[in-house]
């Protein structure tokens, strides 16, 4: 189609760490020491798959409760991330509220840090590839956008089922 633009962009996309379920409040559930560890072996992934194709990450965006901004903490800080930002819409949302926020930016290598189900609805969606994120498991896409929507289906890069 002549006249509309292209707008490509590699996105991870992660299930927050593993949550203690203790806490009363859902939104303020925070990490375990498995979330924790698990959420490190998910950012070593991250910047391992970066530095081999030489790829800089721009952004982070994640939900604002506790235990995915704790989980986007961890990725940002070994991965020399300084723009993260946490949106608290992102929190109880569907797979097109995070593909808005996703097109809005003019960042193009982005990791974003969210909640089940929608994270595997957003896969899902975007790739037709069939999974169930568990906590901490990382899909690496490519995703291209154009004026006039999203061109399906997205590349599956690699998927890091953080086992």
């Amino acid at each position: 189609m002549s006249g509309s633009s292209n707008n490509i962009k590699n996105i991870f996309i992660v299930r927050h760490g593993h949550a203690d379920f203790g806490s009363g409040i859902d939104f303020e559930r925070e990490l375990t020491t498995k979330g924790v560890k698990r959420s490190n072996k998910t950012a070593e992934y991250i910047k391992q798959k970066c530095q081999s194709i030489n790829m800089d990450l721009d952004l982070c965006i994640s939900s604002a409760a506790i235990r995915t901004k704790q989980t986007a903490e961890i990725i940002c800080q070994l991965n020399n991330i300084s723009n993260c930002q946490y949106y608290r819409e992102l929190y109880s949302t569907m797979a097109s509220t995070w593909l808005d926020k996703i097109a809005g930016q003019s960042a193009k290598n982005i990791v974003i840090v969210g909640h089940n189900p929608t994270f595997s609805q957003l896969v899902n969606r975007l790739c037709g590839f069939e999974v169930y994120m568990k906590p901490a498991h990382c899909a690496f896409i490519t995703l291209e956008f154009r004026d006039d929507g999203i061109i399906y289906p997205a590349t599956l890069n690699d998927y890091f089922p953080n086992e």
